[in-house]
C-alpha cells in the first residue's frame, strides 16, 4: 500500500537496500566522501562558506579551517551512517522524527536565516561527490538522491518550524 501511495503522491521510495549498497560499496571511506562533500558546498557558495567556516571567529590559520570543516564532516557522517546502519531507514516516520529533529537543531545553530538554497547546495554536493567518484550505477545514485531530498526536505521542515517558534517568542 505505501508504494502504491508513493506512486500517486509522484514521489520514489526510499530503496533500503540500495541505500546500504551504495553506502557500503559506493562510498567506502566515508569521513573521505564527506569531507569532500563539505568543501564541494564552500566552493559553491561563499554564504555557506563564510557559515562553515565559523566566519574565521575562531580559526586563525588554513589549518584550523580544515580542522572545523572535518569535525563538520564527521558529524555529517555520524548522522548518515545512524540513518543507514540503525535500521531507520524501513520506518519512514522514525526517519521524518530524525531529520526533522536535526533541522531544529540547525535552527540553534544559526544567528541569521539559513537561505533556501543553501539546503539544496548541500544536496547537490553529496550527489555530484558520489557521481564524480565514478563508482556508482544510475539506479544507486537515484536511490541515494532519493534519501538526500527525503533527509533534506524533512531537514528543512524542522529547521523553518524552529525558527518560527523562535520568532514567536
Amino acid at each position: 500500500m505505501g508504494s502504491f501511495l508513493s506512486r500517486l503522491r509522484g514521489r520514489p521510495r526510499i530503496q533500503p537496500t540500495r541505500v546500504k549498497a551504495v553506502w557500503n560499496e559506493c562510498i567506502i571511506d566515508h569521513a573521505a566522501y564527506f569531507h569532500k562533500v563539505v568543501l564541494n558546498v564552500c566552493a559553491r557558495d561563499e554564504g555557506i562558506k563564510d557559515i562553515l567556516r565559523c566566519r574565521n571567529k575562531y580559526t586563525k590559520s588554513e589549518d584550523e579551517v580544515d580542522f572545523v570543516l572535518r569535525l563538520l564532516a564527521e558529524r555529517i557522517e555520524v548522522f548518515f551512517n545512524g540513518l543507514i546502519t540503525d535500521e531507520v531507514l524501513g520506518n519512514s516516520s522514525e526517519m521524518k522524527q530524525i531529520c526533522y529533529q536535526m533541522g531544529k537543531q540547525h535552527a540553534s545553530y544559526a544567528t541569521e536565516t539559513f537561505k533556501l538554497v543553501y539546503w539544496d547546495e548541500f544536496t547537490l554536493a553529496m550527489i555530484e561527490v558520489l557521481e564524480d567518484s565514478g563508482s556508482i550505477g544510475r539506479d544507486d545514485l537515484r536511490a541515494w538522491q532519493t534519501l538526500l531530498h527525503f533527509v533534506n526536505e524533512n531537514m528543512q521542515e524542522g529547521y523553518f518550524d524552529a525558527r518560527t517558534d523562535n520568532n514567536e517568542r
